[in-house]
């Protein structure tokens, strides 16, 4: 199993440590993560506080992804909570096109679990 994000903060009951100041402590801290297909190593290189979006980087390739906004990151996460979504790339990449494997990456590595019947 993939390693999870210890937060010098505290998580939420269920394990997960989702939220914007967590992305921001990832950042400053340079935590890796590996995407869903478990091929690219990921670090959130930059974060714009007016906007609330987050760029990546892969690894592998050296490339800085576009803006991922936080307030879709933060629907896609709560629907994962609801059992409305899976936490596989696959629906995720229906939610935020492109961002799939990336996010579902992400979210495991936060402690996201998939939770109800989706």
């Amino acid at each position: 199993m993939a390693k999870r994000y210890k937060s010098e903060g505290n998580s939420n009951d269920n394990g997960c440590c989702f939220g914007w100041d967590i992305l921001k402590e990832m950042k400053e801290n340079g935590a890796e993560f590996w995407a869903a297909d478990e091929f690219n190593k990921l670090q959130i290189v930059e974060i714009d506080e007016r906007k609330k979006n987050i760029y990546m980087i892969c690894r592998s390739r050296g490339k800085i992804t576009w803006a991922l906004n936080f307030k879709k990151l933060k629907e896609v996460h709560e629907r994962i909570h609801k059992g409305e979504l899976g936490l596989n790339a696959y629906e995720i990449e229906k939610c935020i096109p492109t961002w799939g494997n990336y996010v579902t990456g992400l979210l495991r590595f936060l402690g996201c679990r998939h939770h109800g019947k989706s």
